[in-house]
This record gives structure tokens, C-alpha cells and sequence, in this order.
């Protein structure tokens, strides 16, 4: 990796806020020609691999969701964790779509502009990827007594190293 990819890189890896919205498409022109000039195929399979696995075990966490979440006090699902970080753009250049576009709109604590009724309205491998890894301790507790839990935690587990992977992948060019 040239020393200015890297340094790009961590820039935006760690500079990369909500409502930054400047610097949020600053870094998603670089990405563009990042993938457009390097191909980056183990990063796009790898991103792939996420994107099917996510969706698999989507079903999972919607029904406990549908349990847990309407008699929930307070809504999870706030506009300070609906922005999309550095790293999932990276996921949304591999996987060649773009991140539906953002809205700053409301304070952080508001609910997420994609929160629904219904939940959210925005497909998992779509989703950021804070919404995707946090778990709130209701709906935690909840799943952990499923008979299916187990299965569902080596699938988290793995998506974990997948994106671990597609990142230094992505890294290390």
C-alpha cells in the first residue's frame, strides 16, 4: 500500500462522523476510483459473502424482533447510529450499489429516518453496519434462549471475520 492510500485511508477510516456530509462524499468519490482503478476482486467476493450471509439470517433476527421491539420503551433504531461509516461504504463500492442517500434531518436521539412501523425499511445487507452488529440487552436476552441461538451466533461469529477480512483485503492495497 502507497503511503498516501494509506494515510487516505486512515483519514477517513477514522474521521468519518455522522452529519459530516462533506467529507461523506469526499470519501465515497476517492472509493469510487479506488475500485474503478484496482478491481479489488477478493474484496468484492468477500463483500459478497457478507451480503448472502447477513441476508440468511435476516429472518432470525426479524422475528425476534418483532417480539421484542414493539414493547420496548426506548427505540434502538436512533438517526446517531443510522450513518454509514467508512468501512461500509467500502462494503457498498464492492458490492457495487450506493448507500441510500442519507438525510440529516432531526437530532441524533431522533428515531432513524429508515425506522418504520413496521421496522426498519431497509433490506439487512443494506443496512449500516452498527445496526447490523448491535444487539440491545432486551433482544439479546431474548435471542439467547432460542433454540436456535447457537446457530445463529457461529453465523455472526463468521460474518465478523468475513468483514475483517474484506477490510485488510481492502487494506492492503
Amino acid at each position: 500500500m502507497t503511503q498516501f492510500f494509506r494515510a487516505k485511508f486512515e483519514y477517513f477510516r477514522n474521521n468519518l462522523k455522522q452529519r459530516d456530509e462533506e467529507l461523506y462524499y469526499e470519501a465515497f468519490n476517492y472509493l469510487e476510483e479506488i475500485f474503478q482503478t484496482n478491481g479489488l476482486q477478493k474484496v468484492k467476493e468477500l463483500a459478497k459473502i457478507y451480503q448472502s450471509n447477513i441476508e440468511e439470517i435476516s429472518p432470525f433476527i426479524e422475528n425476534a424482533t418483532q417480539i421484542v421491539c414493539p414493547s420496548c420503551q426506548e427505540v434502538c433504531c436512533i438517526n446517531k447510529h443510522g450513518y454509514y461509516n467508512f468501512e461500509d461504504l467500502i462494503y457498498f463500492h464492492a458490492i457495487e450499489l450506493k448507500p441510500p442517500v442519507y438525510k440529516s434531518v432531526g437530532n441524533d436521539s431522533e428515531p432513524c429516518q429508515f425506522l418504520t412501523p413496521e421496522g426498519c425499511s431497509l433490506k439487512r445487507s443494506l443496512r449500516p453496519s452498527g445496526c447490523n452488529w448491535y444487539f440491545c440487552d432486551p433482544l439479546l436476552e431474548y435471542i439467547e434462549n432460542l433454540p436456535e441461538y447457537n446457530k445463529f451466533d457461529d453465523k455472526i461469529k463468521y460474518l465478523a471475520e468475513i468483514w475483517i477480512m474484506m477490510i485488510e483485503e481492502f487494506s492492503n492495497l
